[in-house]
């Protein structure tokens, strides 16, 4: 595989082209599929910035955390209309738990880590509640994590 550092298989596109159509339902059809792959290439793509932001060089982890926030942000904005498109009822991004304790990066390699679980389980398919509530969760805790790195940071001597 090519790539590097922990998770070589996040740049082997035959890898993740897998992973992705792993998750097709088999009996939903074109419209399924379709929809099953922009989920899960998002979070594919998720993932993918959060390692990039994890393991870039300190002057670009500015910039790839807040690639990585708006790539979680824009994601959880798609998935209720993805939902919409299977007509399953899209049940909202869980009220986040409190804070675990832990830096930034910690926090973010921690919800990267779970969302890549995502994407190596056997589930296929959309219809599970359980699974886009963990998935919403845990894309809203990469975003919230990539902020928390920015914040980290951020330079507040001349912050009043």
């Amino acid at each position: 595989m090519s790539g590097t550092g922990p998770r070589p298989w996040l740049y082997d596109p035959s890898v993740g082209g897998l992973l992705v159509r792993a998750h097709r339902p088999p009996t939903a059809g074109a419209v399924g599929s379709v929809v099953s792959d922009a989920l899960w290439s998002d979070v594919l793509a998720l993932v993918r910035w959060a390692e990039a932001t994890l393991g870039c060089g300190t002057g670009l982890v500015a910039g790839t955390a807040w690639r990585t926030a708006s790539a979680s942000a824009a994601l959880l904005r798609r998935l209720p209309g993805l939902c919409g498109e299977l007509g399953l009822a899209w049940p909202g991004v869980p009220v986040p738990a409190p804070q675990a304790d832990g830096s930034a990066p910690e926090r973010l390699r921690a919800a990267a880590d779970r969302l890549a679980g995502h994407l190596w389980s056997p589930v296929e398919g959309l219809g599970d509640r359980d699974l886009l509530e963990a998935v919403a969760a845990d894309v809203d805790a990469v975003g919230a994590a990539a902020i928390a790195l920015l914040a980290e940071r951020a330079d507040w001597t001349g912050v009043r």
